[in-house]
């Protein structure tokens, strides 16, 4: 896995959060890329977290416009959300198949 394709990941579920068509359990999985680039971001030097801070910004509008805040109750309940996940770990779908799911289920 490459940084660049953990961005092109983060970019798609981003862009398509609000009509995401699979299960909750894949929605974790696809969480994780996120994970994934913020632990690149601690690791990285000032430029290359500078570069893909600017790759990430527009995805992370995305996702934050078509999520809402809940604490991580929703995703908690199906996943391990605590005080060291980052904040997309604490946001829902508004809309969509899985946003409908989590609405029944909670």
């Amino acid at each position: 896995m490459t940084v660049e394709r953990l961005i092109v990941e983060w970019k798609h579920l981003s862009s398509n959060v609000g009509s995401y068509p699979l299960t909750i359990d894949e929605y974790t999985n696809d969480l994780t890329a996120r994970d994934a680039i913020e632990l690149v971001l601690g690791w990285a030097t000032d430029a290359v977290r500078s570069g893909i801070g600017d790759s990430i910004k527009e995805a992370d509008a995305a996702f934050r416009a078509a999520t809402f805040y809940d604490g991580g109750i929703a995703v908690g309940t199906f996943f391990r959300v605590d005080a060291e996940s980052g904040w997309w770990w604490r946001r829902r779908p508004t809309s969509g198949e899985l946003g409908a799911y989590l609405d029944r289920v909670l």
